[in-house]
């Protein structure tokens, strides 16, 4: 499995299951668009991952300005991160081969973690 195409399987898993979660889902149920937005956020962690996308990038990445407009609290980015974390997990059980593209992963997630943190005041 090439890695690419190993993100937009993390990618599509996560949302599936974010989508039905009980506590953040109603923010990605109200995202009119999957069709779009999925492929765009595969792009980003392809460049965050792999340092290049194959995906087609309709304008530039600018997360803390997109993520505004939710009013995200403390508590639902912990559950983003506990569901991708988990997400992120399987799969890489799934595929083992992919461990150190997952390791990678979960350092972003850490760093982003701490840009949101003090972004959004939380």
């Amino acid at each position: 499995m090439l890695e690419a195409d190993w993100i937009r399987r993390v990618i599509d898993s996560f949302y599936d299951r974010a989508r039905s979660d009980i506590l953040i889902g109603y923010h990605f149920r109200n995202i009119n668009d999957f069709g779009t937005h999925i492929p765009r956020i595969a792009s980003f962690w392809d460049l965050q991952l792999l340092g290049k996308t194959e995906r087609e990038i309709s304008s530039p990445f600018d997360v803390m300005k997109a993520h505004l407009p939710l009013g995200i609290k403390r508590g639902e980015l912990g559950r983003w991160l506990l569901l991708f974390r988990k997400t992120l997990k399987e799969e890489i059980e799934a595929h083992p081969q992919m461990q150190r593209l997952g390791e990678e992963w979960e350092r972003k997630l850490a760093f982003f973690e701490g840009n949101f943190l003090r972004f959004f005041g939380l």
